[in-house]
């Protein structure tokens, strides 16, 4: 959905988003395992993006929230999306 809204703003967002020693985004799989030995990438549906899966939710959500926050989109949007990652 995201790459959807505007893929040129989402390019930029997921190219700056990576963790300490591992890249969260790529535009192919052997990127993302050659950043690690258990990435588990996968491709985003109907985008030519790659992600890494192995991570646990909190996680996923400060990836999802950084590319949101990178693209510019309303934080009450973010907010929104971030009750899917709280665990209860």
């Amino acid at each position: 959905m995201l790459y959807r809204t505007n893929p040129e703003s989402f390019a930029q967002a997921t190219e700056s988003l990576q963790g300490r020693t591992r890249v969260y985004f790529a535009r192919d799989e052997g990127t993302l395992l050659m950043a690690g030995n258990h990435t588990k990438p996968k491709q985003i549906p109907d985008t030519p993006y790659w992600v890494i899966t192995n991570t646990n939710s909190g996680r996923k959500m400060l990836m999802l929230e950084g590319a949101m926050q990178s693209m510019d989109l309303p934080e009450t949007l973010i907010d929104e999306v971030r009750v899917y990652f709280v665990s209860n």
